[in-house]
């Protein structure tokens, strides 16, 4: 006996309109996960800039105890970016493009330049804190504030002492407190 040629015959995979349709599911939410990607990023850049800020500040303290010799850290502003230079000995300061700048006897510990291309800012409430020999107190006590270009803000608040903690004044930082 013959079987009617008119059944059809098993397809395996899928049609043209499924796999248009499972792509513009995909797009859709794609499209929506990446401004929340980009969030994270930026958050885990400005966590990073704040933590090297934070060890930075460490340094000095700990150079100025171990060497016997004050060290400054000083903090500008330019039309490219932010600078801050960590030194000890005569004056330092960062040229616009973030390079050191320096008179006297004086060594560059550190220099960290942040291109405004990167939309990170790191701002001081004082242009230079110095760290004194022996006890690692500080003059001109202030603040340094991390900023992304979101408006979260981790702050670094340096006592007198050189001792330093972290709060956020924007709120936004997941396991800082409010200052």
């Amino acid at each position: 006996m013959n079987q009617p040629q008119s059944s059809r015959r098993q397809q395996a995979g899928f049609s043209l309109v499924e796999l248009g349709v499972t792509m513009a599911i995909s797009a859709i939410v794609c499209g929506g996960a990446l401004p929340s990607l980009g969030r994270i990023k930026e958050q885990q850049q400005l966590r990073l800039l704040a933590q090297t800020v934070m060890v930075d500040l460490q340094q000095a303290r700990s150079e100025a105890v171990l060497s016997g010799a004050g060290v400054q850290l000083r903090f500008s502003q330019h039309p490219g970016g932010s600078c801050y230079l960590l030194h000890k000995g005569g004056q330092c300061r960062c040229d616009d493009s973030g390079q050191p700048v320096c008179t006297g006897a004086a060594q560059v510990l550190k220099q960290e330049w942040i291109p405004a291309s990167r939309r990170l800012t790191v701002r001081a409430n004082v242009q230079t804190m110095s760290f004194q020999a022996r006890q690692g107190t500080v003059t001109s006590t202030g603040s340094i504030d991390v900023a992304g270009s979101g408006g979260t803000t981790i702050r670094h608040v340096v006592s007198i002492a050189g001792r330093v903690r972290s709060c956020t004044p924007t709120g936004g930082v997941s396991g800082l407190p409010r200052c």
